[in-house]
């Protein structure tokens, strides 16, 4: 076959072809005008030119309502109660660890406003590993024990674990990261540390107590706002200024004062065990479940779940009423 000949074989395929697609709608040439070809477009259309969607359908959303936040808290609750003891016990140890981190950031920048502003990314790191914070799960435990989520005894052996073993990881930043690093005698801040934890752990038992309740509310509402948000960003910012403002007004959190207090110790401040333990750090604790579990936790279960427990509730004790008298509810029949 030579040029020629090629290029005539090559031009009658393409007039084929073309005369085959122009014979279908809606390249035909009887459609003349635009009103016709829109017609013929939107009864046929053609499958050489595929319709694409005009719009796009956008369900995302950057936050969650505060009913579905309170399921979520429910959730973390069933995850955190399910937890194997020795995954407790890490990530327990791990919140603690943050927080110290925080507490030692808060020393090293000289405190106040600044050492407010920086003192976040303790619960920021907390948050977004899902590590186990005691004062924390002060929330998600006493809500998901009133939403009939969890059993008591969880909360129990939760709080028990989280707090003894939050103790320890801040034991563990206090003695080796700040202590035996030399890291504020280098940078000038060891009195501040001393000074600091004579001021928290001198304090009236009713004073530390009230401090506790105003700081971990002020914590748990930065955790619930965190968990209304879907995305990083927005949880960094949700936790923020509820944590800078609980350390700007001298709350007392006891995770906080389990690193701020022994590191002054270790500097020479003179505290004994036993008033760490039952002077300073229990009332903190103890005003840390009245604040988050109560004022946070309890509330916003009543708010957005209690009537529906409350009839969970009621109609158990009306079925187990109706089965020991052997009747029938009268709903049902």
């Amino acid at each position: 076959m030579n040029e020629s000949t090629g290029q005539a074989k090559f031009e009658e395929i393409s007039q084929n072809e073309t005369s085959h697609i122009l014979d279908k709608a809606p390249y035909s040439n009887e459609v003349d005008d635009l009103e016709n070809q829109e017609k013929v477009f939107n009864k046929a259309p053609s499958p050489h030119a595929p319709v694409l969607p005009t719009t796009i359908a956008l369900t995302y959303n950057a936050t969650k309502p505060p009913k579905e936040t309170l399921q979520a808290v429910y959730r973390a609750g069933q995850y955190k109660a399910g937890l194997p003891l020795n995954l407790l016990m890490v990530q327990s140890t791990m919140a603690g660890v943050y927080i110290a981190m925080a507490g030692h950031l808060f020393i090293a920048v000289g405190g106040g406003v600044l050492g407010a502003a920086v003192f976040p990314t303790g619960l920021i790191a907390v948050v977004l590993t899902s590590a186990e914070l005691f004062t924390g799960d002060a929330l998600v435990f006493v809500a998901s024990v009133l939403g009939g989520k969890v059993s008591f005894g969880k909360l129990v052996r939760n709080w028990t674990v989280s707090w003894i073993m939050n103790f320890a990881g801040c034991l563990f930043w206090a003695g080796l990261l700040a202590y035996a690093s030399n890291s504020l005698e280098d940078l000038g801040q060891s009195d501040l540390a001393v000074k600091i934890a004579l001021k928290k752990a001198n304090q009236p038992w009713g004073h530390i107590f009230i401090k506790g309740i105003g700081a971990n509310f002020m914590v748990c509402v930065g955790v619930w706002q965190a968990t209304c948000a879907e995305e990083v960003a927005g949880k960094i910012l949700a936790l923020w200024f509820p944590i800078s403002a609980f350390v700007m007004m001298g709350f007392d959190h006891v995770v906080a004062n389990q690193f701020l207090i022994p590191v002054g110790m270790m500097y020479g401040a003179d505290i004994s065990i036993s008033h760490l333990l039952f002077k300073a750090l229990l009332p903190a604790s103890l005003g840390n479940v009245v604040g988050g579990g109560f004022f946070m936790g309890a509330v916003y279960w009543y708010v957005y779940d209690s009537m529906a427990t409350d009839k969970k509730f009621f109609s158990r004790i009306r079925d187990g009423w109706n089965a020991r008298r052997g009747t029938n509810d009268p709903k049902d029949e």
